[in-house]
C-alpha cells in the first residue's frame, strides 16, 4: 500500500482527511503539541529548524509517495497580531516542505485557502489576479509562491471545506449542528458568500488529480455559491432540525473584524476539464449526516458472549450422552479452573449469585454477623449476607480505580473495633476486572480477624501481583461469574475457587441440598450405596454438564479473550487521553481482564451531562450502561438505613460513570463508532461554553 505522510496531523482537515485517504493509503501523521484523536495512526514528530533537519526527519519514513500539508495559521484575526508566526506557518514550512518533496521526488499536495481576492466578483479563477485584504491571505499567497518556486511539480488546493472536526477544534458544520442540537441561536453572515466542499469530496479531487500526475493551483471546492446562512439554513434542514434559531446578521456590521473578501466563491471550471465531477452540496451535507448514522439492525451492546462451532459441538456431546446433569464434565470442568488460577479446589454452580451464598454460609455467616462489601457493585455481592441473616454495611471506593478503598477500609475497621463491631467476612469486588488490593486487605484481615470472599464475578483471567485471580493466596475463598456478558460464559453459572479442602467441602455439601454420599461425613455408617445424608440446610445451586461443557470449552480462549480485550482498551485510552473524559486507572500490580470499560465525565454543565450522554448513545444504536447504582441507594437497602454522606466517592462515580462497549466480538469500525460519538459529545459541551463565553460576539465567526 502507498504511503502518505499529513504534515499538521492534529489540524482539523488532517483529523477527516486521515480518515478518508486509510482507504487507499498508509497514513502517517506529524504532530506537534495536540494529539490527534485520529489514534490507529502512526505518529512523527517533525523538525522544522532547517531544511536538513526537516529532511532528516522525514527520511526515516521508507518509501513515501504523498505528503499532504495541513500546517496553517489560519484565525484572520490573530494573524494580524502575530504576522510573525503567520509568516512560519504559512510561507517558511511550505516553503521547506516543497524543497524536501523536490529533492526525494515525493508529490506534494498543499492545502492554501479561498481568501486571495477582493471580493467584488464571483467564482473567482485559479488564474484571477490575486488581491491580499489581510495578512492572513498575503501570508497564503506568499506561502503558494514558494511552493511553485521552489517544486513546480506541487499540487496547491484552495479550498474551504467542512467536515467533523475533533473534539478540541470545531468545523463550521460543527459549529452549526452542535448549536442548534443544543437548541441554542446562531447568528450567521448573510453578506458572505462561498463554495463549501465536504473533506470527502475534497479527496476525491486531490486523489484524481494526484493519479494524473497534475501540478500547479486548482481549485478545490464545490460549484455552488451559497451565504453562511444560507449554509447553515441547508444544514438544519437535512439533519431536521429548528432553523429558527439561525439569526441572520452582517459581516459589514462587524467593525471589530478584521478586512476579508465578501465573496469567496471560488470556480471549478479547471477541474471540470479535467473530468473529476463533485456531487452537490445537498449530497454532500447528507453524506457528512450518514456518517454518524447507524442502522438500527446494528445495535452495539456493551458486552455479548463469543460462541464458536467448537463450543457448540462440545455442548452437543452432552447432549448426545448419558448425562445432562450430575456428571463427569462438571468435574473436568471444576479441574481446569482450578489448574488455571492455580487453586487447590473449585466447585461449580449455577450462578455467581449462588456462589456468593454457599461462600457466605461456608465461612458460617449466621443471624446478626456483620458482613462488609463494596457499594459500587451488584445486589448481589451484598444480598448474599442478607440470605444469612447478616448485616451488611459498605466501604466507599478509590476515586481512581473504583474497588473498595483500602485507606477506607483500614479506617472503618478502626472504628469498628472500638464500637465491638468488627466484620466476620469481607467481600472485596473486583470491579471491570481489575482485582483489589488484596495483599493489604489480606494483611488487616490478620490484624482484625475477618474472612475473606474475592467477588471476581468481573476478573477469571485477570491476575495480582504476577498470580491468577482465584489462587487464593490472600483470600479464603475467589467467586467467578459466567454469564453471558462475562469474560467467558456457561450459559449462566459461577464458580468458587478455595485452597481448604474444609471449606470446599462444605461449598459442594451447600450446593446440592447440603447433602453427602461420602461415609466419612456421616454421623453413622453408611446403610448401603444407596445411602446419603442431609447434614445442612442446603440448596440446589448445581450447574449441569451442559453448562460445564460449554465453560470448559470456552476456558480454552480465555486468555485469547483478555488479550482482546487489552486491544480494545488501548484503542480507547489512545482516543481519549487528553479529552474531557476521566479513564480507568490501571494499578501496575494489576493485569485487568476488562470486563468493563467505564468512563467519567470530567465537567458536567446543564444539557451536556452525564444523562445527556447515556441518551445520545442509547439514541444511536450504542447500548451504554451503569455498573453500578449504588447498592445502598436501592429501595430495599433505604429501608435498612444508610448514609449517603458515608460515600462521598461512590456518589461522585454514580453521577459520573458510563460503562461503553467492550466484547471480544466489538469491530473496529464499531468501536470507532463508538468513539466518534462520545468525542461529539465532548465537543458539544466545549462549543457550548465557548458559545456562552462569547455570547456578545454575535457572529463571531473568526475562522471561517
Amino acid at each position: 500500500m502507498k504511503k502518505v505522510l499529513i504534515i499538521g496531523g492534529s489540524s482539523l482537515l488532517a483529523h477527516s482527511l486521515s480518515k478518508e485517504l486509510k482507504k487507499n493509503y498508509e497514513v502517517i501523521l506529524s504532530i506537534n503539541k495536540t494529539i490527534p484523536e485520529v489514534y490507529e495512526f502512526q505518529t512523527l514528530n517533525l523538525n522544522f529548524q532547517s531544511v536538513k533537519k526537516l529532511a532528516n526527519s522525514i527520511s526515516t519514513i521508507e518509501s513515501l509517495d504523498l505528503i499532504i500539508n495541513c500546517i496553517g495559521y489560519t484565525n484572520v484575526e490573530e494573524c494580524e497580531i502575530n504576522y510573525n508566526h503567520a509568516v512560519n506557518l504559512n510561507i517558511d514550512y511550505p516553503r521547506m516542505i516543497s524543497q524536501v518533496c523536490k529533492d526525494f521526488k515525493i508529490k506534494l499536495v498543499h492545502i492554501s485557502t479561498d481568501h486571495l481576492s477582493d471580493g467584488s466578483k464571483s467564482f473567482v479563477k485559479e488564474d484571477d489576479k490575486v488581491v491580499c485584504l489581510n495578512k492572513y491571505a498575503k501570508s497564503k499567497y506568499k506561502g503558494e509562491l514558494e511552493i511553485l518556486k521552489n517544486n513546480s511539480d506541487s499540487i496547491i488546493l484552495r479550498t474551504n471545506f467542512f467536515c467533523w472536526g475533533p473534539s478540541y477544534k470545531n468545523s463550521f458544520s460543527d459549529f452549526i449542528i452542535n448549536n442548534l442540537e443544543m437548541k441554542s441561536e446562531i447568528y450567521l453572515f448573510e453578506d458572505v458568500y462561498f463554495t463549501p466542499i465536504s473533506v470527502k469530496e475534497l479527496v476525491n479531487i486531490m486523489l484524481s488529480l494526484v493519479e494524473l500526475n497534475s501540478s500547479g493551483i486548482y481549485n478545490a471546492v464545490s460549484d455552488e455559491r451559497i451565504s453562511k446562512y444560507d449554509f447553515g439554513i441547508l444544514i438544519s434542514n437535512i439533519f431536521q432540525m429548528n432553523s429558527d434559531l439561525i439569526k441572520k446578521t452582517l459581516f459589514t456590521k462587524r467593525s471589530d473584524l478584521t478586512e476579508r473578501p465578501l465573496d469567496m466563491s471560488l470556480s471549478t471550471e479547471k477541474i471540470i476539464n479535467l473530468g473529476i465531477e463533485v456531487k452537490s452540496l445537498r449530497e454532500q451535507i447528507i453524506d457528512l449526516r450518514n456518517e454518524i448514522l447507524y442502522e438500527s439492525e446494528n445495535i452495539i451492546p456493551y458486552g455479548r458472549q463469543n460462541i464458536n462451532e467448537d463450543d457448540i459441538n462440545e455442548v452437543s456431546k452432552i447432549l448426545r450422552s448419558d448425562f445432562l446433569t450430575q456428571g463427569p464434565t462438571v468435574i473436568s470442568f471444576e479441574h481446569a479452573l482450578s489448574s488455571y488460577t492455580n487453586s487447590k479446589y473449585s466447585v461449580a454452580v449455577n450462578s455467581a449469585t449462588s456462589a456468593l451464598h454457599i461462600s457466605c454460609l461456608a465461612l458460617g455467616v449466621k443471624e446478626d454477623d456483620i458482613v462488609w462489601t463494596s457499594p459500587i457493585s451488584f445486589v448481589a455481592s451484598s444480598n448474599c449476607a442478607i440470605y444469612c441473616g447478616a448485616k451488611v454495611d459498605f466501604v466507599d471506593i478509590d476515586k481512581d480505580n473504583y474497588n473498595m478503598s483500602v485507606e477506607k477500609l483500614e479506617k472503618k475497621l478502626e472504628l469498628a473495633k472500638k464500637n465491638n463491631q468488627l466484620p466476620k467476612v469481607i467481600i472485596p469486588v473486583h470491579l471491570s476486572g481489575q482485582s483489589c488490593d488484596m495483599k493489604k486487605i489480606h494483611i488487616l484481615s490478620k490484624k482484625y480477624g475477618f474472612k475473606i470472599i474475592e467477588d471476581a464475578s468481573h476478573a477469571i483471567g485477570a491476575s495480582y501481583l504476577g498470580n491468577k485471580v482465584g489462587c487464593c493466596k490472600y483470600s479464603d475463598i475467589t467467586v467467578f461469574s459466567f454469564h453471558p456478558v462475562k469474560i467467558i460464559t456457561s450459559g449462566e453459572g459461577g464458580a468458587c475457587t478455595t485452597n481448604d479442602k474444609n471449606i470446599a467441602n462444605l461449598l459442594a455439601r451447600f450446593r446440592s441440598h447440603g447433602i453427602t454420599r461420602h461415609e466419612i461425613e456421616m454421623d453413622q455408617k453408611s446403610h448401603g450405596p444407596w445411602y446419603y445424608q442431609q447434614l445442612n440446610l442446603g440448596f440446589n445451586y448445581r450447574m449441569t454438564d451442559i453448562q460445564a461443557a460449554l465453560g470448559l470449552s470456552q476456558l480454552k480462549r480465555l486468555d485469547e479473550f483478555i488479550s482482546k480485550r487489552h486491544e480494545i482498551a488501548d484503542r480507547y485510552n489512545s482516543a481519549f487521553r487528553n479529552e474531557n473524559i476521566l479513564t480507568p486507572r490501571q494499578e501496575k500490580y494489576n493485569h485487568s481482564s476488562y470486563h468493563l470499560y467505564i468512563i467519567r465525565l470530567k465537567t458536567s454543565i446543564p444539557k451536556l451531562d452525564k444523562l445527556s450522554l447515556f441518551k445520545m448513545m442509547r439514541k444511536n444504536g450504542i447500548l451504554v450502561n451503569l455498573h453500578y447504582i449504588p447498592i445502598y441507594k436501592h429501595p430495599y437497602y433505604k429501608k435498612i438505613g444508610y448514609n449517603e454522606l458515608d460515600y462521598p466517592e461512590s456518589e461522585k462515580y454514580y453521577e459520573e460513570a458510563i460503562s461503553i462497549p467492550i466484547h471480544t466480538l466489538l469491530k473496529e469500525s464499531e468501536q470507532d463508532y463508538v468513539i466518534q460519538n462520545i468525542l461529539r459529545f465532548i465537543g458539544k459541551q466545549k462549543s457550548l461554553i465557548t458559545n456562552i463565553e462569547n455570547k456578545k460576539q454575535i457572529g463571531f465567526q473568526n475562522i471561517f
